[in-house]
């Protein structure tokens, strides 16, 4: 095939001819570009997800203003059930109030050490209790510790029946370590 024959052809056929060009050049692109595809697709798939999560939280943000003022509702509520750690007599007035309420005789009420080195907004702030008192009462004083007004964490508690006179029978001694929730 000669020259001549080349352009004959194409004056005959230009579309055909045009089109078989067109689909050279395109292909020849899609080719040398084809590692831009992956890029592309990725970058693609990047802006996808990131647009998902700014419809995802504007959609979360409708009541935003009636969960902040709940929230600090609760964050005030929960310090206000907090001990201050360096207050001594005020922790330990509640234990006082405890005794009373059940009609259990507080044997020993001490502090443990408090952790200083933690930079924490809450610290649990440790004490060693011993109670006297009727099983009935010991378990009331524990509830009480339980569902009071400060969080109580129990690390141990043992139950110890005394062995003595006829006004020991019905005595127990409970004695317990525990961790209430405060701040430095």
């Amino acid at each position: 095939m000669t020259t001549a024959d080349i352009t004959a052809s194409f004056k005959k056929q230009p579309v055909a001819f045009a089109c078989g060009l067109l689909c050279l050049v395109l292909g020849g692109l899609l080719y040398f570009r084809s590692d831009v595809v992956a890029s592309d697709q990725a970058d693609y798939d990047a802006k996808s997800a990131q647009a998902a999560k700014i419809v995802a939280n504007v959609s979360a943000s409708k009541n935003l203003a009636e969960q902040v003022k709940e929230i600090q509702a609760a964050t005030r509520e929960m310090e206000g059930r907090l001990l201050q750690s360096g207050q001594l007599g005020i922790n330990l007035q509640y234990f006082y109030k405890l005794e009373t309420e059940t009609q259990v005789k507080l044997l020993d009420v001490r502090p443990n050490g408090i952790s200083k080195t933690s930079k924490a907004a809450y610290i649990p702030v440790p004490f060693s209790v011993s109670v006297q008192g009727p099983y009935k009462q010991l378990m009331l004083f524990l509830s009480r510790l339980e569902n009071g007004p400060h969080f109580c964490h129990f690390s141990s508690a043992t139950f110890t029946k005394l062995a003595g006179g006829e006004g020991a029978q019905n005595l127990m001694t409970l004695t317990l370590n525990l961790e209430l929730l405060g701040q430095p």
